[in-house]
């Protein structure tokens, strides 16, 4: 996999034709991310963002040749990419993932909370997209399934703003370890365990995230979701961190994905709570200190 990665990100027109390939297929949207955000480490990021404009333009001939709108394919995938290849800049420029993952999160509750703050979502393509999740959840939850349209609808800017915080995040976690693999193994794993967000981050996502639940503002309840997805992602590093620092064996980290897979959302609640008290109690330190 490793030397498929180096060969994909030698040409640009090989990523290029990657990306847009993944791009395709929704559910491989992080590894379409992974693989400009991978060009960008490997050969600077002028690399990243050229392969990017390459993919644009296959899309946008896919979706001609396929009678769709071609403006529409690229728009969508250029949505995922650039937050992928900004905050990788953020990344190569800072030296530090704690910091662009910051920053990321910070654009995040900005879009969610401004987006929010300025206008409903209501009309098409918004409607379409709700109702296509509201007829399962209605059946799951025996909630009446006009109530809910309304209540997705607002917290639409907080879904997309997570969604993108997601997989931008995870679209680098891949491209870092994928580097790491080729030029120095385990660097990805020391940096990811060392993620902190920070108390200024924690306590505006910890405010936001009461103010959704106590059905405050709807710019309050937006925001509450990406301050959650990111401290859900530092609640993960805190688990593998203890596990190394303790000596654990795989088996705490199997259990804790596997927990994520079929205890959600009850565990990625418990994950960014975790996350969140890492913010301000540093807990990996500590119990660093403690060894």
């Amino acid at each position: 996999m490793l030397e498929f990665a180096r060969w994909i990100t030698e040409r640009e027109y090989r990523a290029a034709l990657m990306a847009a390939g993944l791009a395709l297929l929704p559910m491989l949207a992080p590894l379409s991310c992974a693989v400009l955000a991978l060009a960008a480490l490997q050969h600077g990021v002028g690399r990243g963002w050229r392969a990017a404009a390459g993919a644009g333009v296959l899309l946008a001939g896919v979706g001609w040749a396929a009678g769709m709108h071609p403006v529409a394919m690229v728009i969508s995938a250029v949505t995922l990419w650039a937050p992928t290849l900004a905050v990788t800049q953020l990344l190569m420029s800072s030296g530090s993932l704690s910091t662009a993952a910051r920053l990321a999160t910070i654009g995040a509750l900005v879009l969610a909370g401004g987006w929010a703050m300025a206008a409903p979502v209501q009309g098409e393509p918004w409607r379409t997209l709700v109702d296509q999740m509201v007829v399962p959840l209605a059946a799951q939850t025996g909630t009446d399934a006009g109530l809910l349209a309304e209540r997705l609808l607002a917290l639409m800017p907080g879904i997309i703003a997570a969604s993108l915080l997601l997989v931008s995040l995870g679209g680098l976690f891949i491209a870092m370890w994928l580097h790491a693999g080729l030029a120095r193994p385990g660097a990805f794993g020391e940096a990811f365990r060392e993620l902190q967000l920070g108390p200024v981050v924690g306590g505006v996502g910890a405010v936001a995230i009461v103010t959704g639940l106590a059905g405050g503002p709807a710019a309050g309840a937006a925001m509450a979701l990406p301050a959650g997805m990111a401290l859900m992602l530092q609640g993960i590093a805190v688990m593998h961190a203890m596990v190394r620092l303790r000596n654990r064996g795989r088996g705490w980290l199997i259990g804790g994905w596997l927990a994520l897979v079929l205890l959600s959302p009850w565990a990625m609640m418990a994950f960014a709570f975790y996350g969140l008290l890492d913010t301000f109690l540093d807990t990996r330190r500590r119990a660093a200190g403690r060894m």
